[in-house]
């Protein structure tokens, strides 16, 4: 269903209510959409999100692009973000991020066979006095190494679906 339950359109109204104008709503709303729909952005929305937002479709979708805290293709049940940008990659970043690659067999932007893992290469995570740093689903690990990332990969495989 590409259109928001009565619950989700409570948030939207209120959301267009702290902002003088509903595109200046946008990325807000489409936070709204991207948990409604499991964590991405399916196709269709930007139509649905543009008429709401009174904007056009081609800014809505620029948007989407743009960031990227936005995906238009499902993640994984456990989505790793690891941060390459200067302070991380200084201390390893990059290092993390070929770990990752060869310990899932994936290569950033891709989801596992399973759907259990998707990996992606980011930015910034806003703690570079932190890094290296990953971010699995909401949950931000500092100053990562191996045998962390090792764990945290094997306790995912533990977990009941």
């Amino acid at each position: 269903m590409t259109k928001f339950d009565k619950k989700t359109m409570t948030e939207v109204r209120a959301l267009f209510k702290r902002y003088a104008v509903k595109v200046h709503a946008l990325l807000p709303v489409l936070h709204l959409v991207q948990r409604e729909n499991g964590g991405y952005i399916p196709e269709g929305w930007a139509h649905y999100v543009a008429e709401l937002c009174q904007t056009t479709v081609n800014h809505v979708r620029g948007v989407i692009t743009f960031y990227n805290m936005f995906r238009t293709e499902p993640p994984g049940k456990y989505h790793i973000m690891v941060c390459t940008s200067v302070p991380c990659g200084l201390c390893g970043g990059d290092k993390v991020l070929e770990h990752l690659e060869h310990r899932l067999n994936l290569a950033p932007g891709q989801t596992s066979k399973d759907g259990l893992f998707s990996l992606e290469e980011v930015q910034c995570l806003a703690a570079c006095d932190k890094a290296p740093l990953i971010q699995i689903n909401a949950e931000v690990h500092e100053r990562v190494t191996y045998d962390q990332i090792d764990a945290l990969i094997e306790e995912a495989y533990r977990k009941p679906a």
